[in-house]
């Protein structure tokens, strides 16, 4: 499931799905966060039934920054199905490696 952004607060939205959940903290702006565009989407496309995958532009949501403690773009931030955070990655991270910081495993 590819959440898209909202006017409400869009990580507990994500998180209250109740799965695994990835959330990429970035923005248009930034190439490395534009790269990772099409590996979040293939997520979402084959592991959204047992996944939560959320792409966040931070630069029109700049409150999430200091909220989610953002320090870097792209930031990824790692949480377990029942919404704790479990790891954070700075910069592009591959399809198998978030697959693997969520526990879920590769094959669809």
């Amino acid at each position: 499931m590819l959440v898209s952004e909202a006017p409400t607060d869009p990580v507990a939205q994500a998180l209250a799905a109740g799965k695994p959940t990835v959330i990429e903290f970035g923005a248009n702006a930034c190439v490395s966060c534009r790269e990772m565009k099409p590996v979040l989407a293939a997520l979402a496309q084959s592991h959204g039934d047992r996944i939560t995958v959320l792409d966040l532009d931070i630069l029109k949501e700049r409150h999430l920054i200091r909220q989610n403690q953002i320090r870097l773009m792209p930031t990824q931030v790692f949480f377990d199905a029942q919404g704790r955070e479990t790891g954070r990655n700075m910069g592009k991270i591959s399809a198998e490696d978030i697959l693997t910081r969520l526990g879920v495993p590769h094959a669809p």
